[in-house]
């Protein structure tokens, strides 16, 4: 959605004192930016990722894509820092990777994508930057550069390219900042070689690494008078094309790559679809897709499902769902997907017997333990949400709901000390720091000394507080 002169202004002016706050002394020598200084940097931006960015805070959506970013990890090896992945609600074709482990995706580049290994090459060549540190060579690089000026310039490639950005960028460029973000060709070459790797020790296809690319290009080329986003931090993917190509006709091990089940990929796809986009000019589209028989008809009719699901269409919701059930009888989170559509009809207890069968099939799916928590909770079974949500905290640990979810159950329950702290916690993944000083306070005011969160508590504030004086 178009922003509106006010709201382009306002906006503007957020980012404009995010960064002068987060501002830290310039740097002064390329050898000056350190893990250390990217962990702060890390740390600064992550205070300001949900006023700044309109993310997609489902635990269903999270999940998978940070299931997706560990799994890529799982053969980086040992890292200096906790990856952290978001999806920012923008169609606009764009990643990009910020300091210390922080990975964005717009929704718009995961619709673009046709499979799962495709995303899985867009987060691998990320993640290469990451590793390789070549965001820290640009800051270093940069003359009388501050952190928070880096983060300004990032915050304006992340929207998108538009005059909001170009006024965010022309801001940050106007401090007297002379910096190029852009990666360098041999940036570039350094982190699909490394992606192409990863993705051969996954055992998943790099063909996909350049479908990607080629992808990008007719983007590029449809998108004329417009540099999409993610061209304004990566270099032309005709640059890139060629010596994948060359990897790809060396590679031994491309013949042993694995097919990705795309059900999961598919799945979380239409879920962000019907999440961002109006329904009533998705229907058509999908109703026409959905008319064939092979896994992307019935795809669509997954999409159709949540619609019908959303707009109270509960009956042909249902037939949608059941059917899909019977085509693809081990997806057990389908099910949790069909109890969503009773608790918006007010049937929880036929809800919590679908969420309790997803359970049993997939103990660790976040997505589906949420949903049985709070139908637990809103059926007073308070207890038993409360270890479900407590259970959930290692799985989705950037997930701002969970914890006011947390605090709201243990508050009910009598233990408003613990509940000041996840309602600190969750304050702070949002970015309201006021709002997580207070409860943080209040969580030490009223905890005992010795108790872990009283510590936790201490430990948050005390970095918020270090934060707030940069």
């Amino acid at each position: 959605m178009p922003l509106s002169p006010s709201r382009f202004a306002s906006r503007a002016l957020i980012l404009l004192l995010c960064a002068i706050l987060v501002t830290i002394p310039p740097i002064r020598s390329v050898q000056a930016f350190s893990i250390g200084d990217e962990q702060k940097a890390g740390e600064q931006i992550q205070a300001t990722i949900h006023q700044e960015f309109a993310l997609l805070d489902d635990p269903d959506i999270n999940q998978y894509v940070s299931r997706l970013g560990r799994e890529i990890l799982s053969v980086a090896g040992p890292q200096y820092f906790d990856y952290r992945f978001y999806v920012i609600n923008d169609r606009d074709f764009n990643a990009f990777a910020a300091p210390s482990g922080l990975v964005f995706v717009n929704s718009g580049l995961i619709e673009a994508m046709e499979n799962e290994n495709e995303l899985v090459g867009v987060l691998s060549h990320e993640i290469g930057h990451v590793v390789r540190r070549h965001i820290a060579d640009r800051i270093e690089k940069g003359t009388k550069i501050g952190i928070g000026t880096a983060v300004l310039i990032l915050a304006g490639i992340a929207l998108g390219g538009g005059n909001l950005s170009e006024a965010v960028i022309t801001g940050a460029m106007a401090t007297g900042a002379s910096m190029n973000l852009k990666f360098s060709r041999e940036n570039e070459e350094e982190a699909d070689r490394q992606a192409f790797s990863w993705m051969v020790q996954m055992g998943r296809d790099p063909n996909d690494i350049l479908s990607m690319l080629n992808k990008m290009r007719r983007i590029a080329i449809l998108k004329t008078g417009k540099i999409p986003s993610y061209l304004l931090t990566h270099p032309a993917p005709e640059q890139r094309i060629d010596y994948i190509q060359d990897l790809l006709q060396s590679a031994e091990t491309q013949q042993t790559a694995n097919i990705a089940d795309n059900f999961r990929f598919a799945r979380i796809r239409y879920r962000i679809m019907v999440n961002t986009k109006d329904s009533t000019t998705l229907l058509p589209i999908l109703l026409k897709k959905a008319a064939g028989t092979d896994d992307e008809a019935k795809m669509a009719r997954y999409g159709l499902a949540l619609i019908y699901q959303q707009d109270g269409n509960f009956a042909k919701s249902r037939q949608y769902f059941q059917e899909l059930l019977a085509g693809y009888p081990n997806q057990a989170i389908l099910k949790t997907d069909l109890g969503l559509g009773y608790i918006r009809e007010g049937k929880p207890a036929e809800a919590l017997k679908l969420f309790s069968a997803a359970h049993v099939a997939d103990p660790d799916d976040a997505y589906t333990i949420f949903q049985l928590a709070r139908t637990l909770e809103d059926t007073g079974q308070t207890g038993a949400a409360i270890e479900l949500y407590q259970r959930m905290l290692n799985l989705t640990p950037t997930f701002a709901g969970l914890n006011f979810s947390l605090s709201r159950a243990l508050t009910t329950t009598g233990h408003a000390d613990q509940g000041y702290y996840f309602n600190g916690v969750a304050n702070w993944l949002e970015g309201n720091l006021a709002a997580a000083r207070y409860h943080l306070q209040k969580a030490i005011d009223t905890l005992p000394v010795n108790d872990p969160l009283s510590e936790k508590s201490r430990d948050l504030l005390t970095k918020i507080k270090q934060l707030e004086k940069l």
